[in-house]
């Protein structure tokens, strides 16, 4: 992969030819009093021109930002502090991963953080980043982006593309990934308890230690995206797809018993694995007379995915489990909105979804399961703003109709939105909320098929589970004194009721995991704080997060966990120049359904880099102190049967990594932004 990112940048590098919209740089001039701003209803943070050469993607410029509603860390994740998801978007469109890889950071105007926007083109997500770009008349620009993870052995080249004439934009994407390894396997050491014909317990432990491991991974995406665009109209319909192919993801090694009623084996495990998607994403916003603006978002995806495995246990136990699953999505939202100018506006909407997936298993079990999905969920939100405050009001319900082999059931359940957010002065806001919804299994949780993983082992799914219920809150206080300072306290809470949850029967012959429902609740809450300190004028920026994070996941499971994280950067600017330092400490995590408390050790890194608006090179050495492969840990407790697994990977071991950008603009003002993207499909109703 190496060889092909350098060879493709060398060909790029020979045939540049200059921007025809001339561009001389200047020194930056930095008005501290217009870099950051907040309100009742949105934060606007302005990049400088050393933020913006100093980035590769979109994720790595709210990285250099220091945006204090979010959660700063190692990796392309974005989410509050709170640890909520947020929805990006360019320009009011939506937008995926490789939309921000894709896009050219030069032309990053602002940045806008909204939490429950009143606008229909946010579609109604929660927490939303919005990237202004810089408008142009006409012209196109392509993009390369490569990388290359040295030791972890793999790499990465996208290219992009955009042609503008008039009010129509062309998009063109591919991308490609590979990976070889021969570090991804898990060590596990299982807790059985059977009960025995003459009532007694049989206790014992099974260890299962891998001595060799192949892991080989093949990746690669096209889309094509066509936007038209007015002051009152915008039409995109993007076509894509991905293909995701791991051919070879094989281990061995021995299974040995405490105590040693069993003889010890050696166990063989070859598996492979594919998946096709082939999606269409339609946005379609209408700006209409009398404050009246009408927004539709059509979906479609079809996804083929196909499992192969075979695992030999001894000489005798072997288990062949092959799996194949084609499956349907489509979906759309509409959106209406009206304003009442002084009094706010209302928005009423509907969501419908149907999902059609057809999954048939062979080998140790063969079954063959067709799980349907109709849903229709109308809604209503009232906003209502003033000089320093915004509010928001939603409710409506989701009507489901499940048809999972010949078994129909009909589900309805409401869900209830509050916001509230109030702005002292544009330096201090201080935003609550309050979410109430239920939330429906994952369908191949619904499964009925038996699956027999080793001779001690099945598990299976429960084609009667019913939504469960979840209560979440935060509240959260902004305070932007001065550019070279800011910060931001928060606080959070989750909890689930009659939630579903993997519950472990054992009898004499070894232990089904099956999906029961209700279980006992589960609580988490989050809080901490979040800074940015920007030294020596601005040369040196500081930024971290400090947070305490508590759960407790109730019957099955019953535990309860507590985790103190942190996390500092730094970096110094040195004309093109960059220099920084990263460290992660410790993260740990629970699960709702499956009951693991998971922990991943620290990661720290060292980062140079360089870039102006046209390139930009960047290297890293990761974890240069750990040269061990081991990676994460997980622990799960119930009743009749433990595990505690050792996890290694390339992720926390030492490695290098090297990057590089180059974008060729030509035309006149080249209207940047909404780039195409990776789409994601369906998904799959495979039993896992």
């Amino acid at each position: 992969m190496t060889g092909v990112c350098l060879s493709a940048f060398s060909v790029m590098a020979r045939n540049e030819v200059p921007d025809s919209t001339g561009t001389r740089e200047l020194d930056e001039v930095v008005v501290e009093a217009q870099m950051q701003s907040t309100s009742a209803t949105v934060s606007t943070y302005i990049p400088t021109s050393r933020q913006k050469n100093s980035s590769q993607t979109a994720t790595d410029l709210l990285n250099h930002m220091g945006i204090p509603q979010l959660s700063p860390g190692m990796g392309n994740a974005v989410k509050t502090n709170a640890g909520k998801s947020v929805d990006i978007y360019i320009d009011y469109l939506p937008a995926s991963e490789q939309d921000l890889t894709g896009m050219r950071m030069a032309d990053v105007k602002k940045v806008e953080y909204y939490d429950y926007p009143k606008d229909p083109r946010f579609q109604g997500n929660a927490h939303v980043i919005n990237f202004i770009m810089q408008k142009y008349e006409y012209g196109g620009y392509l993009k390369a982006y490569a990388n290359e993870f040295f030791i972890a052995n793999s790499g990465e080249l996208n290219l992009y593309s955009r042609i503008q004439y008039k009010r129509m934009t062309y998009d063109l994407g591919v991308g490609g990934y590979c990976r070889n390894g021969s570090h991804d396997y898990t060590n596990t050491v299982e807790s059985y308890r059977l009960p025995q014909s003459d009532g007694s317990i049989k206790r014992f432990e099974r260890h299962s230690i891998t001595t060799d491991a192949e892991t080989r991974r093949r990746y690669f995406w096209p889309t094509f995206k066509a936007l038209y665009r007015t002051d009152k109209i915008t039409m995109s319909n993007s076509v894509g797809a991905n293909f995701d192919n791991y051919p070879k993801e094989n281990s061995a090694g021995s299974v040995y018993f405490s105590p040693a009623d069993f003889p010890q084996t050696d166990f063989t495990s070859e598996a492979n694995h594919r998946e096709n998607h082939i999606t269409y994403n339609g946005y379609w916003n209408f700006i209409l007379p009398h404050g009246n603006i009408l927004n539709f978002s059509p979906y479609y995806s079809y996804s083929h995915s196909r499992q192969n495995s075979r695992y030999a246990e001894g000489e005798s136990a072997e288990f062949i489990n092959n799996v194949s699953d084609r499956t349907h999505k489509a979906s759309g939202n509409l959106r209406f909105q009206h304003d009442f100018g002084k009094w706010g506006d209302i928005s009423v909407f509907t969501q419908g979804l149907y999902y059609n997936a057809e999954t048939r298993y062979s080998g140790t079990s063969s079954s063959y399961d067709r799980l349907r999905l109709f849903r229709i969920g109308p809604g209503v939100t009232y906003n209502y703003t003033s000089d320093r405050f915004y509010g928001s009001v939603g409710a409506g319900f989701s009507y489901d109709r499940t048809k999972t082999g010949d078994t129909t059931e009909n589900d309805m359940y409401p869900w209830t939105d509050l916001s509230a957010q109030y702005s002292f002065n544009d330096k201090n806001s201080l935003n609550a909320e309050f979410h109430y919804s239920s939330q429906i299994p994952e369908l191949s949780l619904r499964s009925a098929a038996v699956i027999q993983s080793n001779p001690l082992m099945r598990y299976t799914g429960n084609p009667n589970l019913k939504p469960y219920r979840s209560y979440d809150f935060g509240v959260s206080y902004q305070w932007l004194p001065t550019y070279k300072f800011v910060l931001s306290a928060f606080a959070s809470g989750f909890m689930a009721t009659n939630r579903f949850a993997y519950v472990y029967e054992a009898d004499a012959d070894g232990i089904l995991r099956t999906v029961q429902q209700p279980m006992g609740k589960y609580v988490e809450c989050r809080y901490g704080i979040t800074g940015t300190a920007r030294l020596l004028d601005a040369n040196l920026q500081i930024n971290g997060q400090l947070a305490h994070y508590i759960v407790r996941n109730e019957e099955p499971f019953n535990w309860t966990k507590s985790h103190l994280s942190w996390y500092l950067q730094a970096f110094y600017y040195l004309n093109k120049l960059y220099f920084g330092i990263q460290y992660q400490s410790n993260r740990s995590a629970g699960n709702l359904t499956n009951g693991v408390w998971e922990n991943s050790k620290d990661a720290y890194a060292a980062i140079v880099g360089w870039g102006n608006s046209s390139w930009h090179l960047q290297g890293q050495l990761v974890n240069p102190f750990r040269w061990n492969w081991r990676s994460d840990s997980s622990v799960m407790k119930s009743k009749n049967y433990d595990f505690s697994q050792t996890i290694y990977s390339p992720n926390n071991h030492c490695f290098i990594y090297v990057s590089a950008t180059y974008t060729f603009g030509f035309g006149k003002k080249i209207n940047v932004g909404n780039e195409v993207s990776q789409m994601s499909g369906a998904g799959n109703a495979i039993l896992k």
